[in-house]
Order: structure tokens, then sequence, then C-alpha cells
């Protein structure tokens, strides 16, 4: 069986408040359970109370955690130094991510504890933190990671976790390649399907998942004004969802200016949409809290 947890469902910049009590204010972090390991995606503001559960629940046992960064802008990280059992000698902290353009992954996480953003540097945390940019897939016990390279302004993975039986991929921060790549250089007929055929890729990857968390930070409407910025429009993401065949969608990475009654209209547009698309995917907001059991 495989156990996802939801932490933190919020894109870009954490939202506390009374109008995202339900769906959650932090930022991008999601536990996954499987095979007696256990994996986290990403480290926004939400890996601080896993952390803190985590401490409380196994106290004096030692811990081997695997985190996978999507990319590393503040969204996805800025939780990690408050990440307390990384900083427990007894545990071991494996942190994967792409490498950065000019800029090694460890220096990257290296610079967000620097002295001048945050008192605690990395080098105090456990002895056993490996950082691991991303090359090749990943085992881990009978689990195995492959990566997928997203549409986005920073070098953004997907993930896609196997166990032989079910199959998880976590997809945030991503835009349609078709109408967004080379749209004013292209010219040839044979360049105009490049986009699409690199949006055919990801739905490839995603292809017969049993659950898919999506990033689907904007509204149609939205998406016209904030073209190129990395993110999906709703409909882009149900669309990939339902090419792909995936059983369950879970829509992620809520724009920090929809509150909860934007969210369940959101929700509700997903589920028109798989209709439209003649589409079998269960479509459900992230929330934060919430728990999905996948068992085949």
């Amino acid at each position: 069986m495989m156990k996802v947890r939801f932490w933190g469902t919020r894109g870009s910049i954490a939202t506390p408040g009374r109008s995202t009590t339900r769906y959650g204010g932090n930022t991008s972090c999601v536990e996954l359970r499987a095979d007696n390991q256990l994996i986290v995606f990403d480290a926004g503001t939400g890996i601080r109370e896993l952390g803190n559960e985590l401490l409380k629940k196994y106290k004096s046992q030692p811990l081997t955690i695997h985190v996978f960064i999507s990319h590393t802008h503040w969204d996805h990280i800025q939780g990690f130094p408050f990440f307390l059992p990384a900083y427990e000698p007894k545990n071991t902290v494996h942190l994967y991510g792409p490498p950065g353009r000019d800029k090694a992954l460890d220096q990257i996480l290296t610079i967000q504890m620097d002295s001048d953003y945050f008192p605690v540097e990395l080098g105090s945390m456990t002895p056993n933190l490996h950082v691991h940019e991303l090359r090749d897939d990943v085992t881990i016990g009978k689990l195995t990671v492959k990566h997928f390279y997203l549409n986005h302004p920073a070098l953004c993975l997907s993930y896609r976790v196997s166990d032989g039986r079910n199959t998880v991929v976590y997809a945030t921060d991503n835009e349609p390649y078709q109408g967004t790549l080379f749209r004013h250089e292209l010219k040839t007929s044979k360049a105009s399907d490049f986009p699409m055929y690199l949006d055919e890729k990801f739905v490839e990857f995603l292809s017969g998942t049993d659950l898919l968390i999506g990033e689907a930070q904007y509204t149609v409407e939205e998406y016209k004004k904030k073209r190129g910025w990395g993110h999906s429009p709703i409909e882009a993401l149900v669309r990939f969802a339902v090419q792909g065949n995936a059983k369950k969608l879970a829509l992620f990475h809520h724009d920090p200016i929809h509150d909860d009654k934007f969210v369940d209209e959101m929700v509700k547009e997903a589920k028109r949409l798989v209709k439209l698309f003649n589409g079998k995917t269960e479509c459900l907001g992230a929330s934060e809290g919430m728990e999905i059991a996948l068992r085949k």
C-alpha cells in the first residue's frame, strides 16, 4: 500500500488566514509512505509540521528520510531550515533535486542558510545529510523513482514513484509547452510540432498513474495574463491527466490569491472538464492533512 499525506499545498508564498483554512496556507510539501520507506516531495513551509510530527511519533528511533526537491524556488525549499529531524545526528537525510544552472544543488541550499538569511548554517545539521543531483533513476528499497523535466523558469523535476503495484506522480510548477515554447520563432510545420511533442512526453511520463499530484495554479482567464510564468491553467492539467488515464488527480499548488471558495470552484471546473474530455479521472483539491491510500 502507498499512503500520501499533504503537509503544504500552496504555491508561491505561504497564505495563512481564515480564508485558506480548509485547503491550507503552507507551501509545497507532500509525504509518501510505501515499502517502509519515507519519501517527501518538496520542502516548503509545510515540511516544518511534518518534521514535528516525525519527532513526536518516532522520538529516539533513527530515521532515514528521502526528500525530493522539484526545484529551488523559495516556496519549495524555504521550510527545510525548520525541518527539525535534519538536525538530529542519529537521522539520515537524502536530498535529491536538479542541478542548478550556475550553482550546484548543495551550494544553493548552503546559500539559503547563509548567516545573512538564517542564523544556523547547513553544516549544523546532521552529518548524515547527503545531497544528490539527479541524473538517473533512484532505487529506494523496492521503490523506483523516475524523474522528468518540466517547463518552468528554473530547472524543475517531476517525480514518478512506483512500488510495482501502485504509482504516484508529483508534478508541480509546469506550463504546457504548446503555445508557449518558441511561439514567435516557429515557421515550419515540422518545428511547430515540437511543443506538442514535449507535452506528449509528459503525458507519457504520467501515463497510468494511480495518483497525479498536479499543479493547476490558474484559471484559463488568469493564464492569459501570466503566460510564460511556468504554471498551468486548469484546463491543460486536466487534459494531460485524462490523456494519461490518471486514476486520481489532486489539484495542487493553489495560487495565493485563491481562497477556499475559489479552490472549490476550481475543483468543480476540473470535474466538468473531465466529462468534457470523456475521461474517467477522479478530481479532488489537495488540502493540508488530507491522506490518500492507494491499494491494488
